[in-house]
């Protein structure tokens, strides 16, 4: 009995390392949960569409930083749909149909990174920042 108890604990010891890893998904650490992504963009689709000048959302908590370059140079959002999440990525992104003022219909792709504060990319913004570093 105490040799298969002490056998039992060995195998457990030496399958720790496996089932813990080196500390857990550090990920987590850096990105919001997909529930958490998909209000954050709804949140900062939601702003723009209202009319709030661009910048960060400082009523949200943690701050919200927006990169969207049509809303930085004072374009209006006319609607939008949150259509579904990308699956299968790195970080939460959502696939968004949407209509800027002047411009026709079109569906895109959103980034949400960090937790404080958060960052909302449009696809084209995060390809260019990306690209810089």
């Amino acid at each position: 009995m105490i040799r298969q108890m002490l056998i039992l604990l060995l195998c457990g010891l030496a399958s720790a390392p496996l089932t813990l890893g080196c500390g857990g998904d550090s990920r987590d650490r850096y990105l919001p949960s997909s529930q958490a992504a998909r209000e954050i963009l709804d949140k900062s689709l939601q702003k723009w569409k209202s009319g709030t000048p661009h910048g960060p959302i400082a009523d949200a908590k943690p701050v919200i930083n927006i990169f969207d370059a049509r809303w930085q140079e004072g374009k209006k959002l006319k609607f939008y749909e949150i259509i579904e999440e990308e699956k299968y990525t790195d970080q939460p992104q959502f696939k968004v149909r949407l209509q800027v003022e002047g411009e026709p219909e079109e569906t895109t792709i959103y980034y949400v990174i960090g937790i404080d504060p958060i960052q909302v990319y449009r696809e084209t913004e995060f390809l260019q920042s990306s690209q810089t570093m």
